[in-house]
Formats: C-alpha cells, structure tokens, sequence
C-alpha cells in the first residue's frame, strides 16, 4: 500500500515540465482547439522548451570552460540535449499542420468578416509604433549584441584551436553551436509568450497563431519535408538518407580532434 501510495505521489508532483506542458494545453483548448487534438503539441513544444533551455544553459557553461576534460565532458552533454530536442521538435512537427488548420479556420473567418476593419488596425498600430522606435537606440543595442556574440565566437574558435582542433573543425562547429543556441533562446521566448498570452478571445487567438507560426518557422519548416533552420544547425548525419553535420556532426569532429590531449574521453 506505501508503494502504490509512494507512486501515486510521484506521478501527480508537479515539475517544470508537467506546468509547462498543462500551461500550453490548456492555452490551446482556450482557443477551441479539440483536447485531442491540443494535446500532443502541447507535450512536445514544452519538452522542446525544456531541452533548448538546457542547451541554452549548457553553452554558456561551455563557453567559460578551459580544461580540456571539462570541454569535451560539456560537448558531450549538449549533444544529449540536442539529440532529445531534435526528437521532439520532429513529433512536434508531425502534429503542427493539423493544429494549424483548426487555428486557421477560425482566423481566417475573422479576416473575411472583417477585413477592412483589422487592414486598419494594423495601419494604426503600425503608425504608433514606428513613432516610438529609436533608431540610434535599436542600432546601438544591435551594434553591443552583434559584438558581444562575435567576442564569444572569437573567443570559442581560438579555445578549440588551442586544444588541438583543425580551425575548420573549430569554426563549423562554433558557428552551428552559436545558430542552434540563437534558435533554442528564440524558442524559449515564443513558448513563454504563448503561454502568458491574454486578452479576448479574438485577440488572444490571432496572438496564439501568430506565435505557432514563428516557432514553427525555424522548428517545422514553411512545408512538410523541408529542413527548418533550426534543424539544419542540429543536423542529422546520423541518418542514411540524408546527410548534413550541424552540431550533432561537427561536435563529434570536435571530440575527434579532442581527444589526443584527453587520457580517458
């Protein structure tokens, strides 16, 4: 009886994963998307979140390490991030284009309906905000981010090359590191914007849309059997059919290369 009640414990705690899943569940049924259908993408886009923040938090580690043991163990440990994110982010994808149609038929009612309407709208909108933009501000801010991420890059090529890699090997893979960890961050930020999504329910649908649409650009791809950005960047040499290194390929090149000044890889 302690067992089963030990369990049943287990099962019902809530963690990370469980919140987020039911947070963006229950967002979708929000949006009168069928339980059904609302729950697979629902479970995949949040263990996609988990992974990419993972990965988000490895590379910074891996970026500040200096052993050689302490780099390869780190490499080692995003290529298991990434390959959980490449899985889900594939289930995620084989349920998106049925997710979609529902959000569409809905939207695109709206759109006939009321077209001339919402034309304004966004002309207002459009208007108030190009009002507010600086753009010495947008530059400069684009300008220190631009040259903090050519810092790291920089810094992580010449790291690699100093512990034995080629710096072919070294730029690839810093290069695909630095596009999937710029992926995974935008994706941890579309998923928290969905899910805090508010307002009526109009709104809130066309803001729900709007967000699937943008994860699913890098994710999913603009049609079915395309290579998404994202994806191309993890890469998928693993496979016979196709073959492009991204992290996956290029990270064990890097051990490859490693692994001379390592006693025990």
């Amino acid at each position: 009886m302690d067992q089963n009640k030990d369990l049943i414990n287990s099962i019902n705690s809530e963690n990370n994963l469980t919140r987020l899943n039911r947070a963006i569940y229950h967002k979708l049924v929000e949006c009168r998307i069928p339980e059904m259908l609302a729950a697979k993408p629902a479970y995949n886009l949040a263990q996609m979140y988990i992974q990419a923040h993972d990965l988000t938090v490895k590379a910074n580690d891996l970026t500040r390490l200096n052993e050689t043991t302490n780099v390869a163990e780190k490499i080692l440990e995003m290529r298991e991030s990434v390959k959980t994110l490449r899985h889900f982010a594939n289930q995620f994808g084989r349920s998106y284009y049925i997710l979609m149609d529902k959000l569409n038929a809905l939207t695109e009612n709206w759109l006939d309906e009321g077209v001339e309407g919402v034309k304004e709208g966004i002309g207002d909108s459009e208007e108030i905000l190009n009002g507010l933009k600086s753009k010495d501000l947008e530059s400069g801010m684009d300008g220190e981010i631009q040259n903090h991420n050519r810092q790291q890059f920089s810094t992580m090529v010449k790291k690699l090359i100093s512990k034995g890699c080629s710096e072919d090997v070294s730029n690839y893979f810093t290069e695909n590191l630095f596009e999937l960890k710029h992926e995974a961050g935008n994706l941890v930020a579309l998923v928290n914007r969905l899910v805090t999504t508010e307002g009526d329910f109009e709104s809130m649908v066309f803001d729900v849309e709007e967000a699937m649409i943008e994860i699913s650009i890098p994710w999913v791809g603009f049609s079915p059997g395309e290579t998404a950005h994202a994806l191309w960047h993890i890469g998928n040499h693993d496979e016979d059919n196709f073959f492009f290194m991204g992290f996956l390929g290029w990270s064990l090149a890097v051990l490859e290369n490693l692994q001379e000044n390592l006693e025990n890889l």
